[in-house]
């Protein structure tokens, strides 16, 4: 399994369960209730160690596509909350040492957030669809041999 398989597996979990839907991969659909999983870099050595391995980093944004209200309801709030909990999910893993498997030549060392509440990333008014995000990292020693 490549480490891209292993994140999409660790993800569609908790896609299906609070938004019941399909965990796209690196695709991020314009419809209502589309989640993408967008790969931003992976193998990022972060420190070398000679002849043992290196620590390095694998990182993601999460891409949610939901509907969007120009109108003083709680649409966009409800939306953003549950954005914020797929993200309270992630911290919620780390401090749990719950990981997803990077294969035996790997030891995951954390899951973070990179940062502290999501982003709105772009409006549709026509659409009446906007895109929330955010960005995470996975930090993992990976063995030479």
């Amino acid at each position: 399994m490549t480490k891209h398989e292993a994140m999409r597996a660790y993800f569609e979990s908790i896609v299906n369960e609070l938004a019941d839907t399909v965990l796209n991969f690196n695709y991020s659909p314009d419809s209502p209730d589309g989640i993408g999983f967008l790969t931003d870099y992976s193998d990022k050595v972060l420190k070398r160690y000679v002849r043992v391995g290196a620590e390095k980093a694998y990182g993601f944004s999460i891409l949610v596509t939901k509907e969007y209200s120009t109108s003083c309801d709680n649409l966009n709030l409800e939306t953003m909350n549950f954005v914020q909990a797929l993200m309270d999910w992630v911290d919620d893993q780390n401090r749990n040492k719950v990981f997803p498997d990077f294969g035996a030549k790997c030891e995951v060392k954390r899951i973070e957030n990179l940062q502290n509440m999501p982003n709105l990333a772009e409006t549709d008014p026509e659409e009446g669809v906007a895109r929330y995000m955010f960005q995470c990292r996975v930090i993992y020693f990976e063995k030479e041999r």
